[in-house]
């Protein structure tokens, strides 16, 4: 059976993600479990130890206090890095999983940083050039699976990499010997 082209892989992951944040964690778990299960998926749970910020939203937000505690634990090291941390920052604590760059623009000033010289490039670099973000349409962003892996890895660069390979993003790389001369 041949499937439809017009509905990728990250219309799917979207889709998800969208419906399982509408779910307590032991429904979203039911849910994952009947799915592997219809497609026969063998599903692993891998937990890291060393994990920087766990993903529970419910003591989090008390243990950092507000976003401006988030981002200076965090340190991102760039604009794009800080965007994606102010989305995840916006989604986990503040329940909001579609942002505009306006809330990115109000959610660093409440975080008491550096003004987003240009919030708009800043936003769609986050997305097209690093893949921190997903474009939902209609001018609004989410955090992607790679924008949490690198949330969630800082302040460890050694993390942020590993990160960066295990969620690759952009060109796959040159093919050699077809259609070039």
């Amino acid at each position: 059976m041949t499937k439809a082209r017009d509905y990728s892989e990250v219309d799917a992951m979207r889709d998800i993600d969208a419906a399982l944040a509408k779910l307590e964690p032991e429904e979203q778990k039911r849910v994952l479990d009947w799915a592997s299960s219809k497609h026969q998926i063998k599903m692993t749970v891998e937990k890291s130890s060393n994990e920087s910020f766990p993903k529970s939203d419910s003591g989090n937000k008390q243990s950092f206090g507000d976003i401006k505690s988030f981002l200076s634990h965090k340190q991102p090291e760039n604009f794009y890095e800080r965007v994606a941390c102010l989305v995840y920052y916006l989604d986990k604590f503040n329940g909001k999983p579609e942002v505009g760059t306006n809330d990115i623009t109000k959610a660093n000033t409440d975080a008491r940083s550096s003004k987003l010289t240009n919030p708009a490039v800043f936003v769609k670099h986050a997305t097209h050039t690093y893949g921190y973000l997903t474009s939902l349409g209609k001018r609004k962003f989410a955090i992607s699976a790679r924008g949490e892996a690198v949330v969630e890895a800082l302040p460890d660069r050694e993390q942020v990499e590993a990160a960066h390979l295990k969620f690759r993003f952009g060109k796959k790389g040159k093919r050699k010997g077809k259609g070039r001369k």
